[in-house]
């Protein structure tokens, strides 16, 4: 029996799961440190393709896909561990210092234009 890409890949999702469930403490730790050295040893071009490629991902939800994701993430942040927020401040800090004037620029202009349309939707509600 063949299955379809959509079933296919809600298997891979599933299986994925219970062996993440599945796993002890350690090997979810040697699992999360593997994927950093991973991520760390991409090259430049890498984790460039890696962006756009979760750009697309995002850009090609659904509304209720995306409402899930921010739901997940939300619960994330609010699960957190003050020594996983420490560590999460000390990565933005360190991020923002190696950012080029460029770059703050471009960044301080991104968040000006999402606070407007913030703004206007919450005005419109």
């Amino acid at each position: 029996m063949k299955l379809s890409p959509e079933e296919r890949k809600e298997r891979i999702k599933e299986y994925t799961k219970r062996r993440y469930q599945n796993m002890t403490e350690e090997q979810k730790e040697e699992l999360k440190e593997n994927n950093r050295r991973r991520y760390q040893n991409m090259t430049e071009e890498q984790k460039e393709e890696r962006k756009e490629h979760n750009k697309r991902r995002y850009q090609n939800m659904t509304e209720e896909q995306k409402e899930e994701l921010k739901e997940y993430n939300k619960r994330y942040r609010q699960n957190m561990t003050e020594e996983q927020k420490e560590r999460k401040r000390e990565y933005n800090k360190r991020y923002r210092q190696n950012m080029t004037e460029e770059q703050k620029v471009d960044r301080r202009e991104k968040r000006r234009e999402y606070n407007k349309r913030r703004l206007q939707n919450m005005t419109e509600e």
